[in-house]
């Protein structure tokens, strides 16, 4: 063979190797949506047959949150298989010293700085390996984190119905093949509002869960008459769960330690401080006495909450024991709801994990898995190569078939 005939044959080969891998990226479909807040063990407390049909056909499993167990840094390190501490969502609210800005999720400018977000979303990971991708309220999806938004994504609104979500996600699978995306991950906030405000022991929260599995049912009902149903696995999943709040157990800070004391304080579960210079001992002596709560200097966390190195986190972190609430607070009363944001490992703050399709076994009831593993998963489902991520060593293979 001369060398024009094998540069030939080698042009030809590639290219029929380039479509070839194509076409069976786009065979493949994942559809992601979480529910915030879902408890693991409420689809056992309330009628949630759509729920107990994804297990029968599927895998079921306690999906394990990052801490802090907080919506916003674990929808991120779901879409990004890195702990809070690497991807930088170190909490719902913080400071950043270097930009000298402030994090605040009900801030709509923060919210859509990509400077904030660190690591590579699977959004951004798809559409770089030419996999089309939606996202729908998304956490991260608002900012164009690298440079560039995905092809479909919208800027959260809480009035938007969750069945209008639902019916755009099938809108977005239905549209023509060249515009549709392979990737979909939408988003619900409940049940945890209704947690925080009812507690998860609340006949309010099984409510809420039965009503969210009627826009289950009724999602899948639409999805099916789909041609492209048999391709498409699908997950459900949530960040964290939900405990109650005994009000014996309340911490107002403000009874030990002056406010003025500190440049900032993110109180709540878990509390985070930044005192002011040479008042970081002086607070954390005190903090070692007050009853229901552990007190770190961010060094000092333990290595199982992968937590405490990143510089947006406050030199002093104050973790409640389960049930307690921690305010800096001069007057008025504490809060008397739902919470979340303890101990990751606390099953009270285990969520759901249910996937089903093509690709997942049927019928398994899985060990718990690191919801860090969600973003390796859709990588493996879609046949992309994943960016760097904390997942690497999570076992997916008793999830799916051989």
């Amino acid at each position: 063979m001369n060398k024009n005939m094998f540069v030939l044959f080698l042009a030809l080969f590639l290219t029929w190797s380039f479509s070839a891998c194509k076409t069976t990226r786009q065979e493949r479909y994942v559809v992601v949506l979480s529910m915030d807040g879902f408890r693991d063990d409420y689809p056992g407390r309330g009628h949630t047959p759509t729920l107990d049909s994804l297990a029968k056909v599927g895998v079921r499993a306690s999906f394990v949150p990052c801490f802090p167990s907080v919506t916003f840094p674990n929808h991120y390190s779901m879409a990004t298989g890195l702990h809070p501490n690497n991807h930088g969502l170190v909490n719902n609210s913080f400071y950043d010293s270097t930009m000298q800005k402030m994090y605040r999720i009900k801030d709509r400018e923060a919210v859509s700085n990509p400077a904030f977000y660190g690591g590579e979303p699977v959004w951004n990971t798809a559409e770089r390996q030419g996999v089309k991708a939606a996202t729908y309220f998304w956490v991260g999806s608002e900012a164009p984190v690298g440079g560039k938004h995905n092809s479909i994504w919208k800027v959260f609104d809480s009035s938007v119905p969750y069945n209008d979500r639902a019916d755009s996600v099938v809108a977005w699978l239905s549209l023509p093949q060249e515009q549709r995306p392979h990737l979909v991950m939408w988003y619900i906030e409940e049940p945890d509002a209704i947690g925080h405000d009812a507690t998860p022991d609340s006949s309010a929260v099984i409510d809420k869960v039965e009503e969210l599995d009627a826009v289950l049912a009724r999602f899948f009902s639409k999805v099916n008459k789909l041609d492209i149903a048999p391709k498409i696995d699908f997950i459900v999943t949530s960040d964290h769960g939900m405990a109650t709040f005994v009000p014996d157990k309340y911490v107002n800070l403000g009874d030990y330690l002056p406010r003025d004391s500190f440049k900032f304080v993110f109180d709540g579960v878990p509390t985070v401080l930044y005192p002011k210079p040479g008042y970081t001992d002086t607070a954390y002596e005190i903090l070692k006495k007050v009853p229901n709560i552990t007190v770190w200097k961010k060094e000092e966390v333990p290595a199982r909450y992968q937590y405490g190195s990143n510089a947006r986190i406050g030199d002093l972190i104050v973790l409640p024991d389960v049930g307690c609430m921690v305010q800096f607070r001069d007057k008025g009363n504490p809060w008397l709801g739902g919470a979340h944001g303890y101990d990751n490992f606390d099953p009270t703050m285990q969520a759901i994990f249910y996937a089903s399709g093509p690709s997942f076994k049927k019928n398994v009831t899985h060990p718990s898995l690191p919801n860090i593993s969600l973003y390796p998963l859709i990588c493996r489902l879609l046949k992309i190569k994943p960016a760097p991520n904390d997942a690497d060593s999570v076992d997916l293979d008793g999830l799916l078939k051989k």
